[in-house]
């Protein structure tokens, strides 16, 4: 199962410039530092002009009432359930 999030640009708490987030390294920092998304959890990330897009896979039951994952939830704009 895989679940994508869209961070809009105003949601999202960053201390360097948003351009920055371009760069594919200080987009996944961002969601393993700022976010607490566990490593193993983050699939993918991409910034684009609707803000930061965030892929997951590999989530278990569990994962659902993580506080990592109910803050991404709460700061999210919208999220797509797949299911393969």
């Amino acid at each position: 199962m895989e679940e994508f999030f869209l961070i809009s640009k105003r949601n999202i708490d960053y201390e360097g410039s948003l351009s920055d987030l371009n760069d594919e390294y200080y987009a996944e920092e961002y969601c393993l530092e700022v976010l607490d998304i566990p490593e193993e959890h983050l699939y993918e990330v991409k910034f684009t002009n609707l803000g930061l897009e965030i892929s997951l896979d590999e989530l278990i039951d569990d994962s659902f009432s993580e506080d990592w994952y109910v803050q991404l939830k709460t700061i999210s704009n919208s999220a797509i359930r797949k299911y393969a």
